[in-house]
């Protein structure tokens, strides 16, 4: 059986008639086999020497054919181009080349245009993945939102996720990496595990910091200030050198606003820090969709204000709700506010338990830490920032709006265009959740004092905020928090005072002691030295007898 080989530049128009020859014969010859070597202009001139040289031919044009013995082997044997191509196949196959000039020359000119396209779709553009950086990426919660990652807002990017934990979390950073290689997402560009948060952060698109600090495993607020101080100050030094300016930093935890302003004064130069709020804004609507027996994707602009999770935070005053059952409904596109529907002064304070209630309710059920609905809170804050919005709830650095100081890290309504986060104006507020905003801005402005050491007295530096606070909030629970607050600081306070009595007596009872062993000693060395005297008398008595 025998092989034709058939070479040309990809524009050339007799490389085009010795195509369609070929062909032919292929279609309507079963044992007539043909291969194509297709170039460009610039190849061309190389490869045809170098092909030459090893066979000893003598060509110059385009196109190149020859036949090969497939089933005999040995070297190939030079044929000519078209026009010997052309003849070979009139003389053996009676072909004839009806073929016109034009026809021919939209054929190589298509030729050409193929083989570029094919040859760019050939060379593989570098992939640039989306990084993705996830620190304390050993909690329980980064398993949570880990597969939410993927197949969402990034459905069109490959993604590189950094895992980032202490050393004494490898073992456990090395088995997520595994099961997120099990998984075989589509667009998952690599997993890189480290102890390095400086690494971690470099050259990072997204860096979400998973705040492993609550009000359980710190339970004495001083010492929880403290130990904020120290974290956001240790990821500050990592990552103050490497973050892309156009980095977004998602902080999600108990302490993240506080945490947010920490970052800026350790040196953290970026604005694109934000908080995530979701979490008590989607358990606001869950509440408000139960009470008005709507869907929760029915109530909308619920906004968190403040200094999350430290207090309920959660919003109605600007929120609306749309296919409401009401004295007045109208259609699917009707909106109505949710302070008219529900029509019940206090009924969030009343009715929405705390983060911190809820999460125990949901952990005594389950044996669990009740991190599903918190990782799909972070998901959907980072599905803000790349999506963008027009409406949502974040905390974000404040430039002195709705009264609070400009620096601080606070709740507010916003928007979100291209990445940027802006504070949206709603109009007037109540003047409740104005006096409530102001204590909060003033009890984040005391918590970071606390931590950073420039006031040690936290009674004293966040006792009348949060008393003024909750008396503004006018709940039984947090009234009965506050009066449980005072026994607790009159307790310590009588206790330290029955100690210091007591070590005040220990005092006076050791220098006593002390005054009478010294007074003991005293009497013991002039007796003893009147003695010594009276005996060295009488020897001089003696001796003057």
């Amino acid at each position: 059986m025998a092989q034709y080989v058939l070479a040309g530049t990809a524009g050339c128009p007799k490389y085009a008639r010795a195509e369609i020859l070929a062909d032919d014969l292929s279609i309507n010859l079963p044992d007539f086999k043909v291969h194509k070597i297709v170039l460009s202009e610039k190849e061309w001139a190389e490869w045809l020497k170098n092909t030459c040289t090893q066979h000893g031919w003598k060509h110059s044009s385009s196109p190149l054919v020859w036949r090969e013995l497939v089933d005999r082997g040995g070297a190939g044997t030079y044929l000519g181009g078209w026009d010997d191509f052309k003849k070979m196949a009139e003389h053996w196959y009676s072909y004839n080349d009806g073929l016109d000039d034009g026809k021919v020359k939209d054929i190589s000119s298509e030729n050409k245009t193929g083989y570029e396209r094919d040859k760019a779709a050939s060379v593989k553009t570098p992939v640039t993945p989306v990084k993705v950086s996830i620190i304390g990426a050993a909690q329980p919660i980064a398993y949570q939102l880990i597969p939410l990652l993927f197949d969402s807002c990034f459905k069109d990017e490959n993604l590189a996720i950094v895992l980032q934990d202490i050393k004494e979390h490898a073992e456990v950073l090395g088995g997520i990496k595994m099961e997120i290689d099990d998984c075989s997402y589509g667009e998952l560009h690599s997993v890189t595990v480290t102890n390095c948060v400086k690494n971690a952060a470099s050259n990072a698109d997204y860096i979400v910091i998973l705040d492993p600090l609550n009000n359980t495993t710190n339970p004495d607020r001083f010492q929880l200030l403290k130990e904020a101080s120290l974290l956001y100050r240790d990821i500050a030094n990592a990552i103050k050198g490497v973050v892309k300016p156009d980095a977004k930093i998602v902080i999600n935890g108990y302490k993240a606003c506080l945490g947010g302003m920490l970052l800026k004064h350790h040196g953290v130069t970026s604005d694109n820090i934000s908080v995530v709020v979701t979490l008590d804004e989607q358990r606001m609507r869950a509440k408000l969709a139960k009470k008005l027996m709507v869907m929760p994707s029915d109530i909308s602009d619920i906004t968190v204000w403040g200094n999350v999770p430290v207090h309920n935070t959660a919003s109605t005053a600007t929120g609306t709700v749309r296919n409401h059952e009401g004295a007045i409904t109208g259609p699917g596109s009707y909106n109505k506010t949710v302070v008219e529907a529900v029509n019940e002064e206090n009924w969030e304070f009343d009715n929405v338990q705390s983060r911190d209630d809820r999460d125990k309710i949901v952990f005594d059920m389950t044996g669990r830490i009740p991190n599903m609905a918190s990782a799909l809170a972070i998901y959907r804050h980072i599905e803000c920032l790349v999506m963008g919005s027009e409406s949502t709830t974040m905390g974000c650095l404040s430039t002195g709006q709705y009264g609070t100081t400009a620096g601080s890290v606070f709740g507010f309504p916003v928007s979100v265009t291209d990445g940027a986060v802006s504070v949206r104006e709603v109009g007037d507020i109540p003047d409740k959740l104005k006096e409530i905003i102001k204590l909060q801005d003033e009890q984040l402005l005391a918590e970071k004092q606390v931590a950073l050491g420039e006031c040690d007295d936290i009674e004293k530096a966040l006792q009348y905020v949060e008393q003024s606070l909750w008396t503004i909030l006018e709940t039984p629970k947090l009234k009965k928090q506050l009066d449980e607050k005072e026994a607790e600081r009159k307790a310590k306070e009588e206790a330290e005072r029955k100690a210091a009595e007591i070590r005040a007596k220990e005092e006076a009872k050791r220098k006593a002691e002390e005054e009478a062993l010294k007074k003991a000693e005293e009497e013991a060395a002039a007796a003893a030295a009147a003695a010594a005297a009276a005996e060295e008398e009488e020897e001089i008595d003696e001796d003057a007898d």
